[in-house]
Parts: structure tokens; sequence; C-alpha cells
């Protein structure tokens, strides 16, 4: 079974990729892949787990939601025999067989460097991230923060606000921190619904530093237009690919 985040998500559409290329080359040894894209929250997810226990599932491939209930129902799957690989984002606690994914809090601490070599002077940075309740998002703001007050006190975070990885939200919630705080001369995307914000930034008339992740190809875009300053990748094809 493999549960991910987004019924469009560029990112996890990547990562997709990997694991039906996995489950191609594992067909001839009888092993079958059942797929579910589950909207961003915990009761969506613990659904999506409960259906593929009564489907015979095996094996789980997780991208979990950092949440006290995902982690409980990882620890029973245990028991029952089901083995749980957590991608991309990890959880804190369970007992997952392994986790396949980046070091997300080095990733913020590499966006905080490429920060401060865009500028010497001051910046007034917002974040724009997925949820306080995906603990790869956390982890990258705890290494980009700690790395700012280490080392780099020109840059100063001014608002934190969320969209839930949904290019919609993402434009709404980017569009009203402008227009709070219309002297940001920098943005970090720690999550999806790049192309949401940047396109409020774009209407704003502002021109942030911009630094996200992942090569996914609006992004691509985006750097090749300048609006995007840096991206930083994750290689989503091979977390799929490998956590299969």
């Amino acid at each position: 079974g493999v549960i991910l985040f987004g019924k469009s998500n560029p990112f996890f559409d990547e990562v997709m990729r990997g694991i039906r290329a996995k489950s191609n080359d594992l067909k001839s040894y009888g092993i079958t892949t059942m797929i579910r894209r589950v909207d961003f929250e915990v009761q969506a997810q613990l659904e999506a787990i409960d259906e593929l226990v009564r489907e015979g599932m095996n094996g789980l491939v997780l991208a979990p939601y950092n949440d006290k209930a995902i982690c409980e129902r990882i620890d029973m799957l245990k028991e029952e025999g089901i083995p749980v690989v957590t991608v991309n984002t990890d959880i804190e606690g369970s007992h997952r067989m392994a986790y396949v994914g980046s070091d997300y809090f080095r990733g913020g601490c590499i966006a905080a460097g490429l920060f401060a070599l865009s500028a010497s002077s001051d910046l007034s940075l917002g974040i724009i991230t997925g949820s306080d309740s995906v603990l790869c998002h956390t982890e990258r703001i705890r290494g980009f923060k700690q790395t700012l007050e280490a080392n780099y006190p020109h840059i100063h975070i001014i608002d934190t606000v969320e969209n839930h990885d949904d290019e919609i939200e993402s434009y709404t919630m980017t569009k009203q921190l402008l227009t709070s705080h219309p002297e940001t001369n920098a943005l970090f995307f720690t999550a999806a619904g790049i192309y949401g914000g940047c396109k409020a930034v774009t209407e704003s008339g502002l021109h942030p530093r911009i630094i996200t992740f992942d090569e996914v190809p609006t992004t691509l875009e985006l750097i090749k237009k300048g609006t995007v300053l840096a991206t930083i990748s994750q290689q989503p094809y091979s977390q799929g690919y490998r956590s299969l």
C-alpha cells in the first residue's frame, strides 16, 4: 500500500513516478501496489490506512501526517505484521521500519545560507510553509531559524503563514502577507504552493528574493523567468523508487 498527500501535487506526482517504476519492476515477483492520494489532514490518512488493511495490504509506504493518532496506527500495523516505510517526511516516535527522504533540517540551513549569499544588507523575510503538522516543514524552519540566529542577524523573519500545500490557499496567504508587510524583500517557501504564491508576488509589484524546495516544472519555469532565485531539490523520483 502507498499513501501520499495531494491529488494534484506536482512533487508527489514525481514521487509517484518513482513508485510506479519500481512497482513495474516488482510485478514479476507477484507484488502489486495499491495507491491512495488523500487530502492534507489526519482523518483522511487514517481512513486510507484502514481501507488498505481491509484490502489485504502486507506493507505500507506512507508520507505521514505528524500526529499522535498516525504514530499509534503505525505501531498497530507493526504489531499486525505490516511494516511501514515513511517517505519524504518522517514521524516522531513511531516504530516505522525506515525513512526515505532528505535531511530537512540541513535543507533549512542551506536555504538560510543561500539567502545570506544573495544579500549583504538587511532582509525582511516571510515564510510560507505547508503545515506545522508535517515534520519536514517544521524541521526546515527549525534549521533555517537556527542558522539565521547563529550566523546572519541581518535577516529578519517578519511572519510565517501556512498554505497546506494548496496553490489557491498559497496565493491567498502570500497576498495577505505582502499586503500586511509591504517591506517584505525575501520569501522562503518550505513546501508546495509555490506557483500560487508567486502569482501573488507578481501581482503585488514587489520583487522579493525567493528560495523554494523541489524542482517541479512550474518552479523551474519561475527560475528561468527570474521570479525564483533558487530551489533545493529532494530527488522525489528516487524517494518513491527506493521507498517501495
